[in-house]
């Protein structure tokens, strides 16, 4: 997780152990809802039990090494600056913002094009291609196949009724 060598093991472990915690309360928390309310909190919290155990044995494989050092490859370094900060405290209320005003294809779109390129990560056609893939997927599988009318946002509601474009 880290990118220097100052070690931040601890630090790593109990963001990973209260990740953990998170989780599984989302997991318990949801069996006592109906099956079909429960699905998504089961879904998400079954997914982040498992990252966040793919991530704690990592990281404890890492710290097993006995001598420290973790070989990087130079092309993957990501210098931290102030616009990464400000891209990860900012990231979930401005992607908020817009999921309620435009939302879910555009929001996501948006988040998947932007949130990278402004951490600072590159290749910037890989991030296009998959924006507009998994984008386009999933406006495809929610209303067609699992028949869930994905929110619209209000804007995107205004111009539906402006433009007469709801079915009824």
């Amino acid at each position: 997780m880290s990118t220097d060598s100052r070690g931040y093991w601890r630090e790593e472990f109990f963001l990973v152990a209260l990740l953990l915690l998170f989780f599984i309360a989302i997991v318990a928390l949801s069996y006592h809802i109906p099956f079909d309310a429960r699905l998504f909190p089961l879904l998400i919290g079954s997914a982040g039990i498992l990252l966040t155990l793919g991530i704690s044995v990592e990281q404890v494989r890492r710290r097993g090494a006995r001598d420290g050092s973790i070989p990087r490859n130079e092309e993957h370094v990501v210098s931290v600056d102030w616009p990464r900060y400000a891209t990860a405290l900012l990231s979930a209320p401005i992607f908020g913002l817009l999921f309620w005003l435009f939302g879910f294809i555009i929001a996501s779109f948006a988040a998947m094009l932007l949130m990278p390129v402004l951490m600072g990560y590159a290749n910037r056609w890989r991030l296009v291609v998959i924006a507009i893939v998994t984008v386009a997927v999933l406006a495809l599988v929610g209303p067609y196949l699992l028949h869930v009318d994905l929110p619209h946002g209000l804007v995107g509601d205004w111009i539906i009724d402006k433009l007469a474009l709801r079915a009824g």
